[in-house]
C-alpha cells in the first residue's frame, strides 16, 4: 500500500533506533504507525523481529494475528509469520499458518510443512511434503536441503537404500557439509558396511571436529566395530562436548567401559543413565552386573 511522507519519516526514526539500540524506542514509533496504518505490514514485521528479539513471543504472535486479520489474503504475511512460528518451535502452529496459502502458487510451502513435520516426528507426512517440495522443481538450493532432510527421514523409516539415494542427490551441495557424512555413517552402520561408516565418520569430524552428534555415531560405529577403546575416546569426547546427554548416550558409555574392564566408571554411568530415566532397563540391569563383578573383585583382593 502506499504512504505518505510522515509514515515513511517515522519508519525511517524507527529503524535507526534500532541500529542504536534502542528497541523500547523503536517500538513506539512501530505501534503509533500500526495505529495509524493498520492494513501496512512493515511495521508489524519489524515490530514482531525486536519482540523476537527480546523474547517477548507472545507479542509477536498477536501482532501477526492482527496483520492477518487485516491483510487475510496476503501470501506474504503468512509465510512471513510461518517462518517466525518455524524459527521458535511452534511446529503445529505453523502447519496450521501455512495450509492456508496455495502450495502450487508458493511451493516453498511444501518445504516448511515437511520440515515442520520432521521435527515433529511425523516422518511419513514430512516424507510427503519434501517430495511434493522437490517435483515443484523451485529454488535449486532449497531442494538440496530437502533431499538432506528426506536422507534422515528416511533413516527414521528404516528405509536405508532410499536413505542412501537421497544423501548421493545432496551431495552436489553438500559434500564438505559434516552432517552428510554423518548421515553417510548412519546408513552403513545400519547396513552393516562398517568399513564404510568408519570413513564417514572420520570424514565428518575432519568437517567439524567440535560437533558433539559426530563423535556419539563415531562411538556407535567403533562399539558395533569391537573397537571398545576407541568407542571409549570418542564417547568420552561427546561427552565433552555435549550440552544435552541422554540416558541412552550415559548407557552406550557405560557399556563401553564395561568392556573395556572399567567397572568402577561403568557403575558411575549407568548410575547417571538410571538418574535421568529410571526406566532405562539396560542402564539398571548394566548397573547391577557391573556393582557385582567390582564387589567379586573386591572380595578376591581381600
Amino acid at each position: 500500500m502506499q504512504i505518505d511522507h510522515r509514515a515513511q519519516y517515522k519508519l525511517k526514526t524507527a529503524r535507526e533506533f534500532e541500529a542504536q539500540n534502542k528497541p523500547l524506542h523503536a517500538i513506539q514509533i512501530y505501534l503509533l504507525l500500526i495505529n495509524d496504518y493498520p492494513d501496512y505490514t512493515e511495521p508489524y514485521f519489524r515490530l514482531a523481529e525486536i519482540y523476537e528479539n527480546l523474547s517477548k513471543l507472545n507479542n509477536a504472535i498477536d501482532l501477526f494475528e492482527k496483520i492477518s486479520k487485516h491483510q487475510p489474503d496476503d501470501k506474504d504475511v503468512k509465510l512471513y509469520y510461518a517462518q517466525f512460528l518455524i524459527r521458535n518451535a511452534k511446529w503445529e502452529k505453523a502447519i496450521d499458518v501455512l495450509s492456508f496459502i496455495s502450495s502450487e502458487a508458493e511451493p516453498i510451502v511444501f518445504y516448511f510443512i515437511g520440515y515442520a513435520y520432521f521435527m515433529l516426528k511425523d516422518f511419513e507426512l514430512a516424507k510427503v511434503n519434501f517430495l511434493s517440495f522437490i517435483i515443484s522443481d523451485e529454488q535449486p538450493e532449497i531442494i538440496q536441503e530437502a533431499y538432506l532432510y528426506l536422507a534422515k527421514v528416511e533413516i527414521e523409516l528404516k528405509e536405508f537404500e532410499n536413505a542412501l539415494r537421497y544423501a548421493k542427490k545432496a551431495e552436489v551441495l553438500f559434500s564438505d557439509f559434516w552432517e552428510l557424512h554423518v548421515i553417510y555413517a548412519q546408513i552403513y552402520l545400519n547396513r552393516d558396511m562398517i568399513n564404510h561408516a568408519i570413513k564417514s565418520v572420520e570424514k565428518a569430524i575432519r568437517f567439524n571436529p567440535k560437533e558433539p552428534t559426530i563423535f556419539v555415531w563415531a562411538g556407535k560405529i567403533y562399539f558395533k566395530n569391537n573397537d571398545y577403546k576407541k568407542a571409549d575416546t570418542y564417547f568420552t569426547k561427546f561427552i565433552e562436548l555435549s550440552e544435552d546427554i541422554s540416558s541412552k548416550d550415559y548407557t552406550l558409555l557405560a557399556e563401553v567401559y564395561l568392556h573395556n574392564g572399567k567397572f568402577k566408571e561403568a557403575v558411575t554411568y549407568f548410575d547417571s543413565a538410571v538418574k535421568l530415566d529410571p526406566k532405562n532397563k539396560t542402564a539398571i540391569e548394566g548397573k547391577n552386573n557391573a556393582q557385582n563383578i567390582l564387589t567379586k573383585n573386591l572380595n578376591s583382593d581381600a
